[in-house]
């Protein structure tokens, strides 16, 4: 079985002591907007953290010509250590059960993140496939919307989404490191680690409002 282009040691170490939240405001540092809008990590998930890189489905109207794919074929071409992204347009309709999570598990997936709905979440908890979306699903998806590309540019959330960034998820949701914005993560989450240990000083401190914003000016992007 492949396995996904490797994430370096470094990156892999700082991302896994670092929040989304964190991470995010380190990308907000240069401009660059990670936070996902509206997707949240499904119940029993909660204290997962997901790291790896995007493999990206889209599902779009069909066009002449469109090939036919299913989420099987593309799990099955996916490679261990990736992070399933499925851009479901939003919909509140399941675009993803814990079938695809079986297999997702059985092919080495670090998690599945889509952007719509899902179903079968207790089966996602019993198989331990962390599955991050919009929120639980008995509809199906609509007839119009098809599985129609794989790895290719995607928005799920407001975040553009191209194959091999990095995709983060906690608790508190997803956020997409493009793979291009790496060193300017790395640089800016040192200013990250240090404001959020300078806050949590103050604080105790008994520091004044006026002080915490100073330091929170710190993290402003970069102009």
């Amino acid at each position: 079985m492949a396995n996904a282009d490797p994430i370096p040691a470094d990156v892999m170490d700082l991302i896994a002591r670092s929040s989304t939240g964190m991470v995010k405001d380190a990308l907000a540092m240069s401009g660059i907007k990670g936070g996902v809008m509206g997707i949240r990590p499904i119940r029993g998930f909660e204290d997962a953290k997901v790291i790896g890189r995007a493999a990206t489905v889209l599902f779009s109207s069909p066009r002449v010509g469109t090939s036919k794919l299913n989420n099987y074929q593309v799990i099955e071409n996916t490679p261990a250590g990736s992070v399933l992204v499925i851009d479901g347009k939003g919909f509140d309709g399941h675009f993803a059960g814990d079938n695809q999570g079986a297999m997702a598990k059985r092919q080495g997936l670090a998690g599945i993140v889509v952007y719509g709905g899902a179903r079968d979440l207790a089966g996602y908890r019993a198989i331990g496939m962390p599955l991050y979306c919009t929120g639980s699903a008995t509809r199906d998806k609509p007839a119009e919307l098809q599985l129609t590309a794989y790895n290719v540019p995607i928005e799920i959330g407001g975040v553009t989404v191209k194959p091999g960034d990095i995709i983060v998820a906690d608790e508190d949701g997803v956020v997409v490191v493009p793979d291009e914005a790496i060193g300017l993560l790395m640089a800016n989450m040192k200013t990250i680690f240090e404001v959020e240990e300078e806050m949590e000083k103050a604080i105790e401190s008994g520091a004044s409002a006026e002080q915490l914003s100073a330091i929170i000016a710190k993290k402003k992007p970069k102009r």
